[in-house]
């Protein structure tokens, strides 16, 4: 009786001592990590939102930026233009000057002729220099010849006249042309100026919106980091919690479940003193959790092999036990695909000729938080990372 007594005091305090750790247990995952896991949601959300506000603003920058090149390949053209009509323009002028000139010689030249007549007629008849110098003949042959000489050189006066003077009327009306046109282009590469003034400061201000939406896209990382990393550590906190929890309610049975014998593994040296800095439920969470050696930014699994040769660890394709086996995304890990882009880690528990067992962790798995043992064959086509020595 008495040692059904004792049995029966000590299974009692075994639940009064288990209950408080189940309660606990119970509120960190329905409070802490339900809270915690929806700040990280409504983060991602938010940060999602602000990435789509900046590839839009990114895309009204490079079109501000386009249209602001071509508005100064405007400008330039219009600016050579300009510079093409005032050549022109000065051309002109000196036409017109050239031609202003040889109607003025023209005339000193006429007048010349009408001395020259003038000396010619020896009796002023009619007061006409013209007639009195035909009426100033010798005789009626030399009057004659007189007269055709006197049309002949009025004509050639008329002509001469008259196509520098018509040129002149020319050149003048060019030239006003090409004064109208080069106030035109003036006034043009103006607007085209007070345009680009007006891009410039709407791409400086596209160009700003952009850096505060990449300082906010940087402060939602850092909030982002900071949660997940809370995450990780409320989860691991709840896992301890929940083992101990178990191994309190029954000692016995927990005494037996180890489905792993740890003493199969080469000896490495456990230098973890802080939480997994990976996701719960990862295989890199596990790996990392397993083997107490493995770095803690290694990256996705299939980025684990490069990772860990840049640290200096041996990798290669021997596989060895209590080393960690890598697989790159979509590889086949004995009958499943590794997730494209992310790749797949486990722990070698076990080599057998031309096959391993190894155990993993991860989200597709009924137990995520490992171990879940798999044999493999093709060993010589995984990647392997040795532990330190």
């Amino acid at each position: 009786m008495k040692k059904l007594t004792k049995r029966l005091f000590v299974s009692v305090a075994a639940l009064v001592i288990a209950s408080p750790i189940f309660a606990g247990v119970k509120t960190v995952s329905a409070d802490s990590l339900n809270d915690t896991k929806a700040s990280i949601s409504s983060q991602q959300s938010a940060g999602d939102k602000l990435v789509a506000e900046l590839d839009q603003i990114q895309g009204k920058v490079w079109s501000l930026q386009n249209k602001v090149t071509a508005k100064n390949q405007e400008i330039t053209d219009v600016q050579d233009n300009i510079a093409s009509s005032q050549k022109r323009l000065g051309e002109l002028t000196g036409e017109i000057k050239t031609t202003t000139a040889e109607l003025a010689n023209r005339k000193d030249v006429l007048r010349e002729q009408l001395v020259e007549l003038q000396k010619q007629s020896t009796n002023s008849v009619s007061g006409n220099i013209y007639l009195d110098f035909v009426l100033s003949g010798d005789n009626f042959t030399d009057l004659i010849s007189r007269s055709f000489a006197v049309n002949r050189l009025n004509k050639a006066n008329e002509e001469a006249m008259s196509a520098v003077q018509e040129s002149k009327q020319e050149l003048a009306g060019l030239k006003d042309e090409q004064t109208a046109k080069q106030d035109q282009l003036v006034a043009d590469k103006d607007k085209l100026v007070s345009e680009k003034v007006a891009l410039d400061a709407a791409k400086a201000d596209a160009d700003a919106a952009a850096q505060t939406l990449q300082t906010k896209i940087s402060e939602n990382q850092d909030v982002l980091s900071t949660l997940k990393v809370k995450l990780n550590t409320q989860t691991e906190a709840g896992a301890k919690a929940q083992a101990t929890a178990t191994v309190a309610a029954t000692p016995a049975k927990q005494a037996t479940a180890t489905p792993l014998d740890n003493s199969v593994k080469a000896p490495v040296v456990n230098s973890h003193t802080g939480s997994n800095p990976y996701a719960y439920g990862e295989c890199t969470w596990y790996a990392y959790q397993r083997t107490g050696w493995a770095g803690g930014h290694w990256g996705n699994g299939g980025q684990w092999g490069a990772s860990a040769a840049a640290a200096g660890y041996t990798v290669n394709n021997t596989p060895e036990v209590g080393a960690i086996v890598v697989f790159a995304g979509g590889q086949n890990v004995g009958g499943w695909i590794a997730a494209p882009g992310y790749g797949h880690v486990g722990v070698v528990e076990a080599v057998n000729g031309g096959s391993i067992t190894i155990s993993q962790g991860g989200n597709g798995f009924s137990n995520p938080a490992g171990p879940n043992l798999q044999s493999l064959g093709s060993v010589g086509s995984y990647t392997y990372i040795h532990p330190a020595r």
